[in-house]
């Protein structure tokens, strides 16, 4: 890394709540995340065979878990806006108003990004909040949201999608179509 590298700003990861289009950037990127993603088999039972032969099922979905750091460095700004992102995590978790059918009924989608690593539509499937430090009248200054989040898709993916793409979707059909 050459000194003009150490001064430049990293992209920032960002959570977009799909129907509404508000969104936040993270004020820390984390420093890591975990990537999960479960392949699911059926084993046969075969009388007299010596194995078990496995017959795939199907992929589950791309799950992840990260953990976002907010902390005040100016009072004068920054107490309204890592409040506001506590309060924007906590709305992904709830149904919207005025849903008119079971998928609008639940709470809404989200577009996680991590430029050149990630851009998946998800889900919000848990949150919570780790609180560190307080000013004199008790409202945070520092805590940590570990979310969870897991993919949602509408399309079928293949081996050769993921090949090409990874975790870079653009929600539209894979395979260019």
């Amino acid at each position: 890394m050459g000194i003009e590298t150490a001064g430049q700003t990293p992209a920032r990861m960002s959570i977009a709540n799909v129907s509404s289009g508000d969104s936040i950037d993270a004020q820390f990127n984390p420093t890591e995340f975990e990537e999960a993603l479960e392949v699911n088999w059926a084993r046969q039972t075969v009388p007299g065979l010596s194995h078990q032969p496995l017959q795939f099922i199907h992929t589950g979905n791309t799950k992840f878990t990260l953990e976002l750091n907010f902390e005040v460095q100016d009072p004068t700004t920054d107490l309204d806006q890592i409040h506001h992102a506590r309060r924007f995590l906590q709305s992904l978790c709830y149904p919207r108003r005025g849903a008119e059918d079971v998928i609008g009924g639940g709470p809404p989608r989200v577009l996680f990004v991590w430029p050149k690593v990630v851009s998946l539509t998800c889900v919000v499937t848990a949150l919570s909040f780790k609180y560190g430090r307080f000013n004199l009248d008790g409202t945070p200054v520092q805590f940590t949201a570990k979310v969870a989040l897991e993919e949602v898709r509408d399309v079928r993916l293949l081996s050769e999608d993921v090949l090409q793409d990874g975790t870079q979707r653009s929600g539209a059909a894979p395979g260019g179509a």
